[in-house]
């Protein structure tokens, strides 16, 4: 039972790989984080507005039937921002603030797409002269006309709606606070918006002529949710001790656009017999024709009979 299970997956598995499509398309944009810091549990702090830095991406989609499938693909981040600040006691009020490093997400989820919009209305191909029908009999003019209205079509372009979500993957975070020295001064840094997974969610615009791919624009959201955790700060000033917390929420936008490159095989379509004018027979004139001569039968020679005849004696 099992074996017959494994073998029907297979084979449907295999159907659908079969009519799947797999296209990559690299992509540049611009994405915009937004940080919000909160420090000693009090209102949001926002280090860097607007904080708005270009990005690149490679995405792959695998699409079964053009309807739906799973994508896999890397971008560009630098959502993590560094807050500083010198005096714990006054760090919500007097900081700086700066841009952390670029950093590579890894994004995965599913898509489904729409069925093909039409952006404009199909414009027959004018390459030949329409056949006149005027000296046709009404049965010949009726196949011209059919034979020109299977003429292609010029090719317009389409829209496809793709909506997805899925989950981008952040390795190797930085530590949470960390302390340098600036000149005689002890600076402490907390690297605010430093997620390691984020839930994210975006359409994506797909333009085609035809059956070719022109190009896609995509809009996402992201929304920070793994390594958000409260930090903790211990100093001790003049003999007192001073407990700091911070956390941070974190958050994008961006747009991108890209030009997909496709890997499937496109089935070639026959190109339609062209419209030809039937053209009508005169009757040939019907000529006599002579009859052959009858032949004579030719004569058999005595040794014909003599070697036809020797196997009876």
């Amino acid at each position: 039972m099992r074996k017959a299970a494994l073998t029907s997956l297979v084979f449907v598995a295999c159907g659908f790989a079969t009519n799947a499509q797999f296209s990559v398309s690299p992509r540049v944009g611009i994405e915009q984080a937004f940080n919000c810091v909160k420090y000693n549990n009090s209102s949001c702090i926002n280090p860097i507005s607007p904080n708005i830095s270009p990005q690149v991406s490679v995405r792959a989609d695998y699409l079964f039937n053009n309807v739906h499938g799973p994508f896999v693909g890397i971008a560009s981040n630098r959502s993590l921002v560094t807050y500083e600040f010198a005096n714990p006691e006054t760090g919500d009020k007097e900081f700086t603030s700066a841009q952390g490093d670029w950093k590579l997400r890894l994004e995965a989820g599913y898509q489904v797409s729409s069925k093909a919009i039409a952006l404009g209305k199909a414009a027959k191909q004018t390459t030949e002269p329409a056949v006149s029908t005027a000296n046709l009999s009404p049965c010949a003019a009726a196949r011209v006309m059919r034979a020109q209205a299977a003429v292609p079509q010029k090719p317009v372009m389409s829209l496809r709606v793709q909506p997805y979500a899925g989950m981008a993957f952040v390795p190797n975070p930085e530590p949470g606070i960390t302390t340098a020295v600036q000149g005689s001064e002890t600076v402490y840094q907390y690297h605010a918006g430093n997620y390691t997974s984020a839930f994210i969610t975006g359409v994506n615009l797909a333009f085609a002529k035809g059956s070719v791919s022109k190009y896609v624009i995509g809009i996402q959201y992201l929304k920070g949710i793994g390594n958000m955790n409260t930090e903790t700060l211990n100093t001790t000033i003049e003999n007192k001790l001073t407990t700091t917390t911070l956390s941070s929420s974190s958050s994008a936008w961006n747009i991108n656009i890209g030009i997909p490159l496709s890997f499937s095989k496109n089935k070639q379509q026959a190109a339609p017999a062209k419209a030809v004018a039937p053209v009508k027979r005169e009757t040939p004139a019907t000529v006599g024709t002579a009859k052959p001569a009858a032949t004579a039968p030719a004569k058999k020679s005595c040794s014909y009979y003599r070697s036809r005849c020797s196997h009876w004696d």
